[in-house]
């Protein structure tokens, strides 16, 4: 099956784009933490970059609509291209000694809007191109190339960074997402699979009333399943990680530097992975249980990460929690 999915051409082209858009993401995210922390030295900016980058994921539920409207192909391209082009304003600030704190905080919140198109998209965007039986495998390997491009990427990155520096890798950042716009510019999706390409008379009210429709049925959808009775401790978990994740430079320079960070990270994306495969083990568990389990297992993890002197240990404590 996955010789298969492999080939086919669209599936393909969107593989690559989405190896080489996770690339440039994880570079880009690791290097705009680092220098936001150099510049501003202080637990208070990474903080703020952290909050600034999450708002626009808050908000993705608002593309959807959006994303059955419009071509998919050019939302793919297009996004990259001016996440390419944003990348790239940062180290050219620098060369002209315009580079500041306030310049990379603006930046960011608009390259994490940008992306908000890209997953929802990708993921639209499966069913469309490969055969119904093959949606499985190809989920699959689509999670395997977030995870795991963020899992080694994030530990290059850190590495990178501790030797050439954060504002050198900028610029193979955006050679990297216009790779990623070159292989999504290279996807053909057929014509009556997807309604990019039937002709309609184009009104703003009528538009706009579909959108809100749209969003009014998803959230019926939502507030009518169990997910509901997961939003309290969801919110905790992600205030928490939110929390982790703004201070985490902070504690990993302390740890080491920049390199350190990387490990962190690229030991946090590890711990997704593993988890979503060990998952699938616990499925016929009480979800209430594994819940409570889970949650107090990783917090005991966690704080003899922080406890526990030994870097590598900590690490991997890290990754388990």
């Amino acid at each position: 099956i996955m010789i298969r999915v492999f080939g086919n051409r669209n599936f393909f082209f969107l593989f690559l784009g989405r190896i080489f858009t996770n690339v440039a993401d994880s570079i880009y995210y690791v290097a705009a933490m680092w220098i936001v922390y150099e510049l501003g030295g202080s637990a208070f900016y990474t903080g703020l970059a952290g909050f600034l980058v999450l708002i626009p994921q808050a908000l993705q539920f608002l593309t959807g609509p959006i994303i059955d409207r419009i071509s998919i192909r050019k939302i793919l391209t297009i996004s990259q291209v001016l996440q390419a082009i944003l990348i790239v304003s940062i180290p050219t600030a620098y060369w002209l000694e315009l580079l500041s704190i306030s310049f990379v905080l603006i930046v960011m919140p608009i390259i994490s809007l940008l992306n908000q198109f890209v997953y929802p998209a990708t993921n639209a965007i499966i069913p469309v191109i490969i055969p119904k039986n093959q949606y499985t495998k190809g989920n699959a390997l689509m999670s395997i190339a977030y995870q795991g491009v963020d899992m080694v990427f994030n530990a290059i990155s850190g590495i990178l960074i501790s030797i050439y520096g954060a504002v050198t890798l900028f610029w193979t950042d955006s050679f990297i997402f216009f790779l990623a716009a070159l292989m999504f510019w290279k996807l053909t999706i057929p014509d009556s699979k997807h309604r990019e390409n039937t002709p309609h008379k184009f009104s703003i009210k009528k538009e706009a009333n579909k959108y809100f429709e749209d969003l009014k049925m998803g959230f019926k959808l939502v507030i009518h399943s169990p997910i509901v009775t997961m939003f309290g401790e969801n919110i905790i978990a992600n205030f928490a990680l939110g929390m982790m994740m703004a201070i985490l430079p902070v504690y990993a320079d302390y740890r080491g530097g920049a390199a350190m960070y990387g490990f962190f990270l690229a030991s946090f994306s590890c711990g997704m992975l593993v988890g979503s495969f060990l998952a699938t083990l616990a499925e016929k568990a009480p979800l209430g249980k594994v819940t409570m389990i889970s949650f107090a297992f990783g917090a005991c993890s966690w704080i003899l990460s922080a406890m526990i002197g030994i870097n590598s240990i900590s690490i991997l404590l890290f990754g388990i929690s």
